[in-house]
């Protein structure tokens, strides 16, 4: 079978191979990187690409991760594989680091092939690996990332039917290491559910909706109606003869003149520049690093000029260290203020959104203001550092989902809150009062529990949200679990007159029941 990747990027295709079990290997081709992976009845088992900066010699020394002198004693032109073997018999390096290595180095192939959009896919089901090395590398958690990182106008085009149904798979259960979106997503199709009527119900924008969809579906956490399917073949049925194993080599290019997408950058004094920028940054515009009265053209140009810089892409050769994690934060920041100022009506309701915060923040200035922002803040039990006078856009989201929950508006509060939880998931009082405004409906009660246990997690010590996690516990008839918290926070702060009020409540229904 052969086709496009555009058609198929390797995500989908990835996602076919393993639902329908298939054994071979599938060659993609962009301009002239060449990439192929391995495949045993759904299993990824290796991976292995013909840019210099993914191959195993360049990646060692690279990283350092032998000397130089042990590297230049063995035989060039190896293969990866045979490169590896010839390390563990010299006793270079161990059959535990050896795995490790070559784990670390199929995941990198596979980010950056996970990113073209571009070139074509050849798989065969005839060729195998005939090596016996055979890694495990965690696909859901690599298709979710891509899906993170692809551009916005790819994924929309995964959705062109606008009545598709979504619906959560069986396999969905266990929501720890998901992101709020995904959480808030998950919550929303315990019934089959068209995209329109997701974002109806608050929480992400259709941009936001699309992208988290195509990570949960991609990773089968959550099921779609309609697939646009590369292969035609069925499912091998069980007890067919297997093809015969055929050796394979790796794709090799005698040279690939590579541009600096591909190259370790070593200028960290200018990346920490561009760090320092970006955190003193209050607003996509100044994230893009250009004036609120630029053209989208400007835009465009600016987004792509910090791209030849700083796209993950060109750090590949640091994808296991902080720094490739601390670009990767940046750059989707970037992306993120890319996709929202290019789109005209999303960005006509950031500008709004951006003029309701000035206001906002010049009336925290006013005595009057404050006080009865810190009246309502105090019946929530909310601490507010009152010197605070700069709200960004997690700030703004946050105080505007708390004024919302205030006035009894749940579907605004869950929507500034889950955007406000969605920028800074580590900030525990953002999760803890999103979970709050999710709490308020049975249908959204046990994601409500997910994230105010994050925030307790973040802040064990604050009684506030463990109150919170009582209440709601307390709430879904769990009242041993709700009993079990508020003795925490009595402990925390034996006057919290909340955790009093439950106790009282507590008590009671132990007395009738």
């Amino acid at each position: 079978m052969k086709g496009q990747l555009t058609d198929h990027p390797l995500a989908e295709l990835i996602r076919e191979i393993s639902s329908k079990r298939f054994s071979g290997t599938l060659r993609l081709e962009f301009e002239r990187a060449k990439t192929a992976v391995y495949f045993e009845l759904g299993h990824i088992v290796y991976a292995a690409s013909n840019l210099r900066s993914l191959r195993l010699r360049e990646y060692l020394s690279k990283r350092k991760l032998v000397p130089e002198t042990e590297l230049a004693s063995l035989e060039t032109g190896l293969s990866d594989l045979a490169l590896a073997e010839a390390l563990r018999e010299k006793g270079y390096v161990n059959q535990e680091n050896t795995d490790a290595l070559l784990v670390a180095l199929v995941v990198d192939i596979l980010r950056v092939a996970l990113l073209w959009t571009e070139g074509s896919w050849d798989f065969d089901e005839r060729s195998r690996l005939a090596d016996s090395v055979r890694v495990k590398v965690d696909l859901i958690k690599l298709l979710r990332e891509a899906s993170q990182r692809l551009p916005q106008a790819f994924v929309t085009l995964r959705f062109r039917n606008p009545n598709e149904v979504f619906s959560r798979a069986n396999e969905a259960d266990k929501t720890g290491d998901l992101l709020p979106g995904e959480v808030f997503v998950l919550s929303q199709l315990n019934e089959p559910t068209t995209l329109d009527q997701l974002t109806t119900a608050g929480g992400l924008t259709v941009l936001e909706a699309q992208r988290v969809l195509y990570g949960l579906t991609l990773s089968g956490l959550v099921e779609r109606e309609y697939w646009k399917n590369a292969f035609r073949t069925e499912v091998p049925k069980p007890g067919m003869p297997q093809m015969p194993t055929i050796p394979t080599e790796q794709p090799v290019v005698e040279h690939v003149a590579t541009d600096d997408r591909w190259a370790a950058n070593e200028d960290e004094p200018e990346l920490e520049k561009f760090f320092a920028r970006l955190s003193q940054a209050k607003n996509y515009y100044e994230v893009i690093d250009l004036p609120p009265t630029a053209k989208a053209s400007e835009i465009k140009d600016a987004y792509y000029a910090l791209a030849r810089r700083y796209h993950p892409d060109r750090f590949h050769l640091q994808s296991a260290t902080s720094m490739h994690a601390k670009i990767s934060s940046a750059f989707a920041r970037i992306t993120q203020a890319y996709e929202t100022l290019t789109d005209p009506s999303a960005r006509t309701s950031y500008d709004s959104t951006l003029k309701r915060s000035k206001q906002y923040s010049e009336s925290l200035r006013k005595p009057s203001a404050t006080d009865a922002l810190l009246a309502g803040a105090e019946a929530l039990n909310l601490n507010l550092d009152s010197s605070e006078t700069t709200v960004g856009d997690a700030e703004y989201n946050f105080r505007e989902g708390v004024g919302a929950l205030q006035q009894g508006r749940l579907s605004a509060a869950v929507t500034h809150l889950a955007s406000a939880s969605h920028q800074d998931p580590t900030q525990a009082r953002y999760r803890a009062y999103y979970g709050r405004a999710l709490g308020a409906s049975e249908t959204t009660r046990r994601v409500a529990e997910t994230e105010i246990q994050a925030a307790v997690k973040l802040e064990p010590g604050n009684a506030v949200y463990r109150t919170m996690l009582a209440e709601l516990y307390y709430d879904l008839k769990c009242h041993r679990r709700a009993q079990t918290e508020l003795d925490r926070a009595l402990a925390i702060d034996p006057n919290n007159t909340s955790a009093r009020a439950l106790l009282r409540k507590l008590e009671k229904s132990r007395k009738v029941g």
